[in-house]
């Protein structure tokens, strides 16, 4: 049996002035394709030349500057992570909430603490729930501050995938040793 091809779900409604409602018609006419297609063509090439970040780094080299393709993915939760891991990427408060929330628990989101490599099985199955799993976040962290990644824990669990350690394993760091101040005597003294 062939796969289901989904159609075109999402919908734009323009208010064009008859002058540019008359080129696109123009446009579709001579180049025989649909408005749509018209419209779609134009905002992937616009798209194409706008980029995150500076052009040149402190040394005066050209840095690489990520584009659209750079963050898209076909899953929302992939690629609202990797836009918010851009620090040239502007960010609402609220942007802001869950870029630190999903660093706070980045073990259920990123492969590393540095937080810029989405785990895409675990986003697909957390992020639908984001904003309930922030909302339990900011009512139990007093109480409780491993209350949300032990839900997720559960909701991973769930969808038969290898939950990370939660709570998350500390390390003990060990006690600094005294210095000695006699060793500090020690030193040479320029003078």
């Amino acid at each position: 049996m062939a796969p289901e091809i989904r159609a075109k779900t999402q919908t734009l409604s323009l208010r064009l002035d008859p002058k540019t409602r008359f080129i696109l018609e123009f446009m579709s006419r001579v180049r025989g394709q649909s408005i749509t297609m018209i419209v779609e063509r134009a905002i992937k090439e616009e798209a194409e030349r706008v980029v995150l970040g500076p052009e040149r780094d402190f040394n005066n080299n050209t840095v690489y500057q990520p584009n659209w393709s750079d963050f898209w993915d076909t899953d929302e939760g992939v690629r609202t992570l990797n836009l918010l891991a851009n620090n040239y990427y502007y960010k609402t408060y609220d942007d802001e909430e869950i870029r630190q929330f999903t660093m706070d628990h980045w073990e259920f989101f990123y492969s590393d603490g540095d937080g810029k490599s989405p785990r895409r099985a675990f986003a697909c199955v957390l992020w639908p729930k984001i904003q309930n799993y922030i909302q339990m976040w900011r009512e139990t962290r007093t109480e409780d501050y491993w209350a949300v990644g032990k839900k997720m824990s559960e909701d991973l669990t769930r969808a038969k995938l290898l939950a990370p350690q939660w709570p998350r394993l500390v390390k003990p760091t060990e006690p600094k040793k005294p210095q000695s101040f006699a060793r500090d005597l020690d030193d040479e003294v320029p003078f």
